[in-house]
């Protein structure tokens, strides 16, 4: 995406930092419950709802309109991406800016694994070229994991 957060690989610690800095270069106050939440993503690869988000966090920290609010004024300056699943839930998970990627469902369980190459980004410099700003895409791939197979 933007390239101005952490590697995907680098720590946890790393990439609270650089997210903390994001928030406060985009005069964004970091409130405990903006701190909870990025330790959540940080420490964990979601992508998570914000209910999962909530019940991960420490009890009593906000309730879960207040993480409701602070997702979205994070994926506003990208610090979270949000997934659509196709499912009426959105997750979210830390936005590295540097590893953009898609996620395989399973139908059945609804395990998600990560698919690290971007057939899409093509399309997107292709809708550049033709003019385009701000070009975006969502792709998500849906099928029945190997576990669920040998399950049925």
């Amino acid at each position: 995406m933007d390239g101005h957060m952490g590697h995907e690989h680098e720590s946890p610690e790393t990439n609270f930092e650089s997210a903390l800095r994001l928030l406060r270069d985009n005069q964004h106050r970091i409130t405990a419950p903006r701190r909870a939440i990025l330790s959540v993503l940080t420490r964990e690869h979601g992508p998570f709802t914000a209910d999962e988000i909530h019940h991960r966090m420490e009890e009593g920290v906000c309730d879960l309109v207040t993480v409701y609010r602070c997702l979205s004024a994070m994926e506003e300056i990208a610090v979270v991406r949000r997934c659509d699943f196709g499912d009426g839930s959105y997750r979210y998970e830390f936005n590295t800016g540097e590893h953009h990627h898609h996620h395989i469902i399973c139908r059945v369980c609804h395990g998600v694994e990560t698919l690290d190459l971007c057939m899409a980004d093509a399309l997107e410099r292709m809708a550049r070229q033709m003019g385009y700003a701000n070009v975006t895409h969502t792709l998500e791939i849906f099928g029945v994991c190997k576990k669920c197979q040998a399950a049925k």
